[in-house]
């Protein structure tokens, strides 16, 4: 169990880290997905179609807190607001 333990928490770091380096390289947005299928960036509360926005997934692992699979991406939008987007299904 210990191991299992030890596995999972480094899952959560990477996606930490990864989360992080995005962010320190400008991608300061936070997106959700809203149940019509666009993106609410919460920083502008702007909505965007996702045909409309740039996404690319840069990293997934194991989520302790949910104990679900996450996934990170890039998100950048037509007017240049740049951010991430977490869910539990790859986007591209």
């Amino acid at each position: 169990m210990k191991n299992r333990t030890r596995v999972t928490n480094r899952l959560n770091v990477s996606i930490t880290k990864k989360v992080i380096e995005l962010q320190e390289k400008g991608y300061d947005c936070d997106f959700l997905l809203l149940a019509n299928g666009s993106l609410l960036c919460m920083q502008t509360n702007r909505k965007y179609p996702m045909s409309s926005v740039s996404i690319e997934a840069t990293e997934h692992g194991y989520d302790f807190f949910s104990q679900s699979y996450k996934h990170v991406h890039k998100i950048v939008t037509g007017n240049g607001e740049q951010g991430l987007l977490l869910t539990e299904k790859a986007y591209n």
